[in-house]
């Protein structure tokens, strides 16, 4: 509408003027040629803010991915086939896309200024038309100046989203290193609790080893066996006691007396009067069981 009521005050200020007919084609022409650039440059602008949106709100998804938010699409689906990174080089992309697009129309409005400046020197009747030709090209100009500012300040919030990513990986990383070790030390301490040893054998081979002493008595008669005060591990056979609840004795046809503070009373088979007990232990609970010592020494009788 703006552009038809121009060119027909163009016509009107020509015919106003008793101009010929020649002249008057070329001026309504001229005319025209003026509101082309101009609606090609408001539609440039136009373009260029839309685009600045677009960025703006892709920049929006990633921080929000960054924090660990759910990002909606356009059509409200998440938008999971691009990563964080992959994003950022998408804008980074399109904001380069952005400062080439703006520069283009810059020197596009530089050029249209000129040539209509051009196609104004000798015509009078269109001094009105250039200068408001001039002050939509200055507001034009304000526009693009604007948007060069918005475009810096993308490029910052890009560069201040890649910087966030790369805090936010190293914390994942930290925090991962973390997690194996606590898993390892977790796992590490289940073993260890988990872990008992026992060992079977006569009373010379068990005070040997130093692994039994002897206490009380009266010359030398009558002293008992009691476990000594530094057992090594390495003199007994291992087991997760979660795992292994039945020991057999070596020699079926002897009886075996336990020497250390183990709960018998956590046994399927009681000891008899003696202590004493034959062809192996099974035990029913283990951390009863085990709870007085991990070191279970068993004696040949």
């Amino acid at each position: 509408m703006l552009k038809k009521s121009f060119v027909l005050f163009a016509a009107l200020a020509l015919v106003a003027c008793d101009r010929s007919k020649p002249e008057l084609e070329k001026t309504l022409k001229q005319v025209q040629s003026i509101s082309a650039e101009k609606d090609s440059l408001l539609k440039d602008v136009m373009q260029t803010s839309q685009f600045i949106a677009d960025v703006n709100t892709q920049l929006a998804q990633v921080r929000e991915r960054n924090a660990g938010k759910p990002v909606q699409g356009k059509d409200g689906e998440l938008e999971s086939s691009m990563t964080p990174t992959q994003q950022r080089d998408a804008i980074k992309t399109k904001i380069a896309e952005l400062t080439k697009r703006l520069d283009e129309s810059e020197t596009r409005l530089n050029a249209s200024r000129k040539r209509v400046a051009e196609m104004t020197a000798n015509n009078s009747s269109l001094a009105a038309q250039l200068a408001a030709y001039d002050t939509t090209i200055a507001s034009f100009k304000s526009i693009m100046d604007n948007q060069k500012t918005e475009i810096a300040q993308l490029t910052e919030q890009l560069a201040a989203a890649k910087a966030e990513n790369v805090v936010l990986k190293q914390e994942k990383v930290a925090l991962t290193q973390e997690k194996t070790q606590l898993s390892g030390e977790k796992d590490a301490l289940t073993v260890e609790r988990n872990t008992v040893y026992y060992v079977i054998g006569t009373k010379d081979e068990l005070l040997q080893k130093k692994i039994i002493e002897q206490k009380g008595g009266l010359i030398g008669i009558g002293k008992s066996q009691v476990p000594a005060r530094d057992l090594k591990p390495s003199d007994f056979a291992a087991i997760d006691k979660t795992k292994v609840s039945e020991i057999a004795f070596p020699k079926a046809d002897k009886a075996y007396k336990l020497v250390s503070l183990q709960d018998v009373s956590a046994l399927d088979v009681q000891p008899d009067k003696n202590g004493r007990i034959k062809g192996g232990l099974k035990v029913v609970n283990a951390e009863k069981f085990w709870a007085a010592s991990k070191f279970l020494i068993v004696m040949e009788q």
